[in-house]
C-alpha cells in the first residue's frame, strides 16, 4: 500500500471538514495517537475532536478558503480563512498546523483569535 503524502493527508481533511463529512475527516485522523491544541480547546482522542468541532464549528461553518500551505516533511502550516456564517459571512483567519504520520493526522494545533467564540459559548 502506498502511504498517502503529508500534503494529500492534510487536504482530504480540509476537504471534509469545508464539506461537512466529518466521517471522512475523523478517518484522516490517527488512532493510535491524536493530539489537538487551540485557542478554547484540547484533545487527545479523535473522536471527541470530532464531536467537538461539529457542536462548536459544523453550524455555522459555511467554507474554507486556503491563503498558503506549507509543507516540511511530516509538518503542515495552513494559512486558511474559515468562512463563519452567523447572521453574515464574515472571515476568521486560522493557522493550522499538523503532523502527519503514516498517512494520519497525529497532531493539529489551532490559532486563531477567538474572542468571539468564547463570547459565544461561555460554558468553555
Amino acid at each position: 500500500m502506498i502511504e498517502a503524502t503529508t500534503e494529500a493527508v492534510f487536504n482530504t481533511f480540509l476537504d471534509a471538514f469545508a464539506a461537512h463529512d466529518y466521517d471522512a475527516v475523523r478517518a484522516t485522523l490517527s488512532d493510535a495517537q491524536f493530539s489537538y491544541r487551540g485557542p478554547v480547546d484540547a484533545h487527545t482522542s479523535p473522536d471527541i475532536f470530532v464531536v467537538d468541532i461539529v457542536g462548536r464549528i459544523g453550524q455555522i461553518l459555511d467554507g474554507i478558503d486556503r491563503r498558503k500551505i506549507f509543507i516540511d516533511g511530516h509538518d503542515v502550516c495552513a494559512i486558511l480563512d474559515f468562512r463563519i456564517r452567523i447572521n453574515i459571512v464574515d472571515i476568521t483567519r486560522v493557522v493550522l498546523w499538523a503532523k502527519v504520520e503514516q498517512g494520519k493526522i497525529v497532531s493539529l494545533e489551532a490559532f486563531f483569535d477567538a474572542t468571539e467564540y468564547t463570547e459565544m459559548f461561555p460554558e468553555r
